[in-house]
């Protein structure tokens, strides 16, 4: 993924915490839409939504502390959701949004939840990414679970990433796609991306629902929400789209774009 074949994206950098966060900028305008990847992910993973959200919407890009180019180590942050969540703020302030909107893939979702209360009024609305609903990661895991899954990448960090990716994208997805996500993830630094995950596990959206105080929509992979076990959420809308797996901004871009603008555009 990249973003070459893109609108002109300004890069910019903000100091949080030991980490220099890197972020780009597209388009122009208010509400800010901020785009936050998912667990050992990066900006790029959403490379082919920039040309199509920047036409309405000022877009935001940014790599968590950890993933893509802000490097971390894994002593420079406790990882938590709502310290990454810290990360999100911090992009914006740096490039004053006074009215956001946040888009969340995956981690990216229950980053979005922290980030969203601790901005207050300030943002406005919360877009899922085949997010929240997954109670086998956002249901508060117990330790020895969180433990046993923690050891199944120590064992062969790289070879269980791909073979992740494979497990839950779509049976038609493109398969230089399914390689490049694999690929992606597979490099991100083991230290970190099992510190992360932890974090994650660990989380509880049921806890944290409660004070949320803005609208939130997800788009969800259907092939997956017929697969796992499902947490039941108040206030949330649910969307499924059909013929993809965990990443339908990858693995089908125009339907996937078609049906979050029309979300975020009653929102804006």
């Amino acid at each position: 993924m990249e973003f070459s074949r893109h609108p002109a994206m300004t890069a910019g950098t903000v100091h949080r915490d030991r980490v220099t966060l890197h972020y780009r900028v597209a388009g122009a305008g208010e509400p800010t839409l901020m785009l936050i990847h998912g667990w050992s992910c990066n900006q790029t993973f959403w490379a082919p939504q920039i040309a199509a959200f920047a036409g309405q919407f000022r877009v935001v890009t940014l790599d968590l502390a950890g993933h893509g180019r802000s490097a971390a180590a894994t002593d420079q942050r406790p990882w938590s959701m709502a310290d990454l969540a810290g990360d999100v703020e911090a992009v914006a302030d740096a490039i004053g949004a006074e009215s956001v909107m946040l888009v969340g893939h995956s981690m990216g979702g229950a980053v979005a939840v922290e980030a969203a209360i601790r901005m207050g009024p300030r943002c406005r609305f919360i877009l899922g990414v085949d997010t929240f609903d997954e109670a086998a990661f956002y249901g508060a895991r117990p330790p020895d679970e969180i433990a046993a899954r923690r050891r199944i990448f120590e064992h062969d960090f790289a070879g269980t990433m791909r073979g992740m990716v494979r497990n839950i994208t779509g049976e038609t997805a493109n398969a230089a796609v399914i390689d490049a996500i694999g690929d992606g993830m597979a490099s991100s630094e083991p230290a970190v991306a099992l510190a992360v995950l932890e974090q994650l596990l660990a989380w509880d959206i049921a806890a944290r629902w409660p004070a949320l105080t803005v609208p939130v929509a997800t788009i969800n992979s259907a092939m997956l929400a017929r697969r796992n076990e499902l947490l039941a959420l108040d206030r949330l809308e649910i969307g499924l789209i059909e013929g993809v797996g965990h990443f339908p901004m990858l693995e089908d871009p125009d339907a996937f774009n078609a049906l979050a603008l029309e979300i975020l555009r009653r929102q804006a």
